[in-house]
């Protein structure tokens, strides 16, 4: 995002404000213009903050997958021998 602060300065100076107020004010806008803005390297950051977030996040749910799985086939198997125990007597 650009902010032309010579036109700035132009258009203020051309309501009879002074040069030296005028040019003050431009460069305030200005800078208060790229403070908020977020540059390429600032989003950079943030992507392999959230790539290594991502990455964590899938181990960690691959992980409670493999627990659910080892204890329903526990439950499946107990099921099974309380079902043949109870048809066997």
């Amino acid at each position: 995002m650009n902010v032309d602060t010579l036109a700035i300065a132009r258009d203020l100076r051309a309501t009879e404000l002074p040069a030296a107020q005028a040019e003050a004010i431009a460069a305030a806008i200005g800078r208060s213009v790229y403070d908020g803005v977020a540059t390429k390297p600032d989003i950079e950051i943030i992507v392999q903050k959230i790539d290594a977030l991502d990455a964590r996040l899938t181990a960690k749910i691959e992980s409670a997958r493999s627990s659910l799985l080892i204890w329903l086939m526990g439950i499946i198997v107990a099921s099974v021998g309380v079902v043949i125990a109870v048809l066997k007597f």
